[in-house]
């Protein structure tokens, strides 16, 4: 992937090469000159679902568009700031521009992240655990000395029962569980968001997506379970990398 500035002037010395290497904890940093967008051009053209900008440091509630989605920065209990969009496009693109709405001068951003989605049920029991890093060690007196570290998040689930032919006959939009498997192997940049919708109207919420999309990779990646006959549930963890 490439990335073009245009309403700023890179500041920091790679040039926007942060912006895809996986770790949103280490940002570009951009001076804001004028109206801000970031280009990414795709090594190949895909139909963006979701686009993740993540590790920013502007504040909460500023508007962020990209492939024909609004939305705006979200603040996480951890204090990074993000934002999540959830285009619906139909059509495969090959270049995508992240606009940001800021008056702050110098921006950070940790992350941008473009994936194609799928939606794939998963049940009840479903839980988010938030792992702290710090170590902890005592001292002869009992006393607790600790290194703080980063917090991050960890989805476990399992996935709803289906049938042989979503499983492993390409029922997702041409998608099966292993096909969605082998495409998150190798710690590949990869996110799930676990709900969005809103529980009294079932409409898509996007201030609960984005609070509830993690980016990172899979810990454990999806199985196949038999349940009966031809039908198969699963399971998958899912560990964040935090900004």
């Amino acid at each position: 992937m490439t990335v073009t500035l245009a309403g700023g002037t890179w500041l920091s010395s790679d040039q926007g090469a942060a912006l895809f290497d996986g770790k949103p904890g280490r940002a570009s940093r951009i001076r804001r000159t004028g109206a801000l967008s970031v280009t990414v051009t795709l090594a190949q053209a895909v139909v963006p679902g979701i686009v993740a900008v993540l590790g920013l440091n502007v504040p909460a509630g500023v508007a962020v568009r990209a492939a024909g989605a609004l939305g705006t920065t979200t603040r996480l209990p951890d204090g990074s700031v993000c934002a999540w969009l959830f285009p619906q496009a139909s059509m495969p693109v090959a270049t995508v521009s992240v606009e940001i709405d800021t008056t702050v001068t110098n921006v950070d951003i940790g992350e941008i992240a473009i994936f194609q989605a799928v939606d794939v049920g998963i049940s009840d029991g479903w839980g988010v655990a938030t792992i702290d890093t710090s170590t902890h060690t005592r001292t002869k007196g009992g006393q607790v000395n600790t290194v703080p570290g980063a917090l991050y998040r960890r989805l476990t689930c399992n996935l709803s029962g289906r049938a042989t032919d979503v499983v492993r006959g390409g029922g997702l939009n041409g998608t099966d569980w292993e096909t969605i498997g082998a495409a998150l192997a190798g710690r590949r940049r990869s996110c799930v968001v676990p709900q969005y919708r809103d529980m009294a109207t079932k409409a898509f919420d996007p201030q609960l997506a984005a609070r509830s999309a993690l980016y990172g990779y899979p810990t454990q990646l999806p199985t196949s379970e038999n349940i009966s006959r031809q039908y198969f549930s699963g399971y998958i963890e899912f560990e964040e990398v935090p900004a």
